[in-house]
């Protein structure tokens, strides 16, 4: 898939000749970590085991989540129909197609659908995993009451020096000289070039700040 990253066609995800198994998301931890950065640098590398970690999740982690009054109806819907006719219309739906005529079967899809909700909380990125974490911050401001003040933090990742370091540049930073500090367009270069590296930054930081 990567003949660049994996030259030799072995390294790959989940092998089944490998000794001992390896989680991917591990992996992918380790390939990031790496001192080679090219992993780190790819166009697409990043975003693609995203989208299998996030999909792998979602198909393992996702749940559905109906009114108690209404589950017997709900449970005996769905024994109804077929797994088939759930998913032509789910291919409909997802393209935006409401408009065509639906059979008989595939309307009572449709009505079961509006009365199932999915629950995705433990989905990284997902709208229910940000609402579990907007209803702790709800349940801290109820248990502890309301904060007295508030503080934004901003790390300006294109102007930090730090942001160099990790990336690799021999640098001091506790003597930095004038023509060390970053300035913003090569550094903006460097972020959307190596993002692995603005985020441990983030990380860092915000670490060190708590």
């Amino acid at each position: 898939m990567y003949p660049t990253l994996f030259p030799y066609g072995v390294g790959g995800f989940e092998n089944p000749r490998r000794s001992s198994k390896l989680a991917l998301k591990r992996q992918v931890k380790h390939f990031l970590n790496l001192a080679d950065r090219r992993f780190q640098e790819h166009n697409s590398f990043l975003f693609i085991v995203f989208n299998m970690l996030q999909r792998r999740t979602a198909l393992l982690h996702t749940s559905l989540k109906v009114k108690r009054s209404s589950f017997n109806d709900v449970a005996r819907g769905f024994a109804s129909i077929s797994s088939e006719t759930v998913h032509r219309v789910a291919e409909r739906v997802a393209k935006g197609d409401l408009t065509s005529t639906f059979t008989p079967d595939e309307q009572k899809v449709r009505a079961l659908l509006k009365q199932v909700n999915s629950v995705t909380s433990h989905v990284a990125g997902s709208g229910s995993s940000r609402s579990v974490m907007r209803n702790q911050i709800r349940g801290l401001m109820v248990d502890q009451g309301l904060p007295n003040f508030y503080i934004t933090i901003n790390p300006a990742d294109v102007y930090n020096p730090v942001v160099k370091f990790l990336a690799g540049n021999d640098i001091n930073v506790d003597e930095l000289l004038p023509n060390e500090v970053p300035d913003y367009w090569n550094q903006s270069i460097l972020v959307a070039r190596n993002p692995i590296v603005a985020a441990k930054f983030f990380d860092l930081y915000m670490k060190s700040f708590f």
